[in-house]
C-alpha cells in the first residue's frame, strides 16, 4: 500500500521522540497514541493514482487524529463518576462480546445441526396453527415463448397435458426456441411471482386460482403460457414442503438457546462442586 509523502506528527506535550519506534514508522502522534504505518487499513482500491491513494489515507489519519484529540478532551472534560461509568460498560461490552465468542465457538465444535424428515414433519404437525399462509401459492409451470416461434399450437397441448412424453416433447421444444421455461425446480412459490411474469392483471386471486388451471396471454412480442399444477389460498394451512427451511430454522434455534442454557448450568455446577466460589 502507498503510504505518502507526508507524514503527520501531532503532538500536545513534548517533542520528544518514542523510543520504542523507529521515527520512519510513525505517521502521527496525538500525546501518548502513536499511529504506525503498519497499522494503517489498506483501503486504497487497486489501481489507484497515487493522489487518489494519498487523498485516502490522508483522510484516514486526519480521523484518527480527531477521534484521539477528542478522547483527550473528554479526558479533561468528564467527571470521575463519568469516566468510571465509561470504564464499567466498556468492561461490560469486553466480558458480553467474550462470552458471545466463547458461546458460539462451543456450538460449532459441539451441537448437532442435522435436523431429520422425522423433527421437521413431527414439529409441523404439532404447530400446524404457526403456519397459516399469508399468500396464496402455486405449482406452476411457466413458459415464454416469441410470437416468432413455430408450431405454438403444439405448446398449447402440451403445456395443459400431465403426460410426460408431451412435457419432455415441451422442454425440448423450450431449450430450442422458448426465452423462459420455468417449473420453479418443482416448489411452491407465491402466485405473486407467476403473475409479475406475464402481462396480466388479477384482482381476485382466490376467485382466479378456484375457476382456472390455465393461463394464455400475449403482447406484441411474446405468448405466455402458465399451467397451475397445484394451489392453497391465503387464511389456509401452508404445505410443510414450504415451511420445511423455516421449521428446520426453528429447531436448530431451539437446539442452539438449550444447548447455551446447559452450558451455563454445568459450568455453574461444576465450579460449585468444586468449591471454586462463593455467595454471600
Amino acid at each position: 500500500m502507498l503510504i505518502l509523502h507526508f507524514v503527520i506528527f501531532i503532538s500536545i506535550v513534548s517533542c520528544k521522540q518514542p523510543s520504542t519506534h523507529q521515527t520512519s514508522e510513525i505517521v502521527a502522534r496525538v500525546n501518548d497514541h502513536i499511529l504506525l504505518k503498519k497499522d494503517i487499513p489498506d483501503m486504497v482500491p487497486a489501481g489507484s493514482i497515487q493522489p487518489d491513494s494519498e487523498k485516502i489515507v490522508k483522510k484516514y489519519i486526519t480521523s484518527w487524529v480527531k477521534d484521539k484529540l477528542l478522547v483527550e478532551k473528554a479526558k479533561k472534560n468528564l467527571s470521575a463518576q463519568q469516566i468510571l461509568d465509561v470504564t464499567q460498560q466498556l468492561e461490560e461490552t469486553r466480558s458480553a462480546l467474550m462470552i458471545y465468542k466463547y458461546e458460539q465457538e462451543m456450538i460449532r465444535q459441539r451441537l448437532d445441526t442435522i435436523v431429520s424428515d422425522n423433527e421437521i414433519k413431527s414439529y409441523y404437525d404439532k404447530h400446524q396453527n404457526n403456519f397459516i399462509l399469508t399468500k396464496n401459492i402455486v405449482k406452476a409451470l411457466y413458459i415464454k415463448v416469441p410470437r416468432t416461434a413455430p408450431n405454438i399450437d403444439n405448446v398449447r397441448k402440451w403445456y395443459r397435458s400431465d403426460d410426460n412424453n408431451n412435457l419432455n416433447s415441451l422442454e425440448s421444444y423450450s431449450y430450442q426456441f422458448a426465452n423462459k421455461f420455468d417449473d420453479f425446480n418443482e416448489n411452491w412459490v407465491y402466485f405473486d411471482l407467476v403473475l409479475s411474469k406475464i402481462p396480466k392483471i388479477v384482482t381476485n386471486q382466490e376467485r382466479f386460482l378456484r375457476r382456472n388451471k390455465f393461463i394464455e396471454v400475449s403482447d406484441s412480442s411474446y405468448y405466455y403460457f402458465v399451467s397451475l399444477r397445484e394451489y392453497k389460498l391465503r387464511f389456509t394451512v401452508s404445505p410443510s414442503e414450504f415451511v420445511r427451511s423455516q421449521i428446520k430454522s426453528v429447531i436448530q434455534n431451539q437446539r442452539k438457546i438449550r444447548f447455551i442454557k446447559d452450558l451455563e448450568n454445568n459450568l455453574y455446577n461444576d465450579a460449585l462442586n468444586r468449591s471454586e466460589f462463593v455467595i454471600y
